[in-house]
């Protein structure tokens, strides 16, 4: 009997200290959205005065005016000499997700004057809950039918 009570004894202790050293979890942040890109080298378009994408950014956590966030938002920088720039067409390379869908084609709708200077398409995706990735490529087409370079970008959400 007397080993007994040694033994409820050291289990007792042996719990209280175990719970004295307890540390609260955390759990991790869901890594924010990223994009990466190749950045086009020398671009071009089909044919002289086409418009041309020169370059590839992204914001992230962008909350818009009717208080929505959108994960990432691409911005597809261009300039269209004849500033007739009409659509940017997007379209899915890869992805390791079989439920992503794309809008293929979102209109330009910036003036002739600032296309001619310069200017952004921008995008938006809002990640959900998902740990995956969406490689795309995407060009400029003007209202000629003539098409810019062609970029290719990924989409990372939730660290995929």
């Amino acid at each position: 009997m007397r080993a007994l009570s040694t033994i409820t004894a050291l289990l007792v202790l042996s719990t209280t200290a175990y719970a004295a050293n307890e540390t609260e979890v955390v759990p991790d942040k869901v890594p924010p959205a990223t994009l990466t890109a190749e950045q086009p080298m020398n671009p071009a378009g089909s044919k002289p005065g086409a418009p041309i994408i020169t370059s590839i950014t992204a914001r992230a956590n962008v909350m818009l005016p009717n208080g929505t966030t959108i994960d990432i938002v691409p911005e597809f920088h261009y300039v269209a000499p004849n500033g007739n720039a009409l659509v940017l067409h997007r379209e899915i390379v890869d992805t390791n997700n079989t439920l992503v869908r794309v809008n293929n084609a979102a209109p330009i709708n910036a003036p002739p004057d600032a296309q001619k200077r310069g200017a952004v398409i921008t995008g938006g995706w809002r990640c959900g809950s998902s740990q995956y990735y969406v490689t795309m490529k995407a060009f400029v087409m003007d209202a000629e039918g003539n098409r810019s370079n062609t970029v290719q970008y990924t989409i990372h959400c939730n660290g995929g």
